[in-house]
């Protein structure tokens, strides 16, 4: 059985239009797409077995994410913090109930524990080394390497992510593992990171869930 048979998730999107990028992703082999900020579905025809899941990215200053997040905590949305300068990633990871803290440019051993702690995913934005050149790019996978380094460390849950606004941004399941490996991610890590991680969010926010490893059945 092919690593590349799992079930695919990309959990960082926001298209200009839902149903090519749905169309797509699924001819592409994913299972579901998050849809960050997302209005309203209805009418929207999707692929048969395709998922949208809604998706919220809480865009605050630091003294207040750790409120935004806690508004979101209970509800069923995939809640998101771009990650940033220091300050803003402290608030995020010791905020219980954020599921993914996205590319924080300033990340060590204190904010990857507090992450851990809480149960918190760290994206990697692929869509990044796809748009930026040079030294932006050089910086990216710096960043991303030590992101690597401090999230294997504390065996923190990864999410590989496009950042997708279009159908010209998505890029499939094996175009995101050979991309992940510019930083040292392995091809195991990588799948996991677009499989059983969304997964397990996924799980979390079931309303049969109790805890890891506790459902109501």
């Amino acid at each position: 059985m092919s690593q590349f048979d799992s079930k695919f998730y990309d959990f960082f999107t926001h298209p200009d239009s839902l149903e090519p990028m749905a169309a797509l992703a699924k001819k592409y082999g994913y299972s579901g797409i998050v849809v960050t900020n997302l209005k309203a579905n209805e009418g929207i025809i999707l692929p048969d077995d395709f998922s949208i899941y809604k998706g919220v990215e809480i865009q605050a200053k630091p003294s207040r994410v750790r409120e935004e997040i806690k508004k979101h905590r209970d509800s069923n949305l995939i809640s998101t913090v771009r990650g940033g300068e220091e300050d803003i990633n402290r608030a995020a990871v010791e905020s219980e109930g954020l599921d993914i803290l996205l590319q924080p440019s300033e990340f060590n051993n204190v904010l990857a524990k507090a992450a851990s702690d809480n149960s918190i995913a760290i994206g990697f934005n692929l869509g990044l080394l796809i748009r930026l050149r040079g030294d932006a790019r050089v910086r990216e996978l710096k960043n991303m390497r030590i992101i690597l380094k401090h999230a294997r460390k504390y065996k923190l849950k990864m999410i590989l992510t496009g950042d997708s606004g279009s159908i010209y941004d998505l890029r499939s399941p094996r175009e995101m593992v050979a991309l992940s490996s510019l930083f040292g991610m392995t091809p195991f890590e990588a799948i996991d990171s677009m499989s059983a991680t969304p997964e397990s969010i996924l799980r979390r926010k079931s309303p049969d869930y109790i805890k890891e490893g506790i459902e109501i059945i």
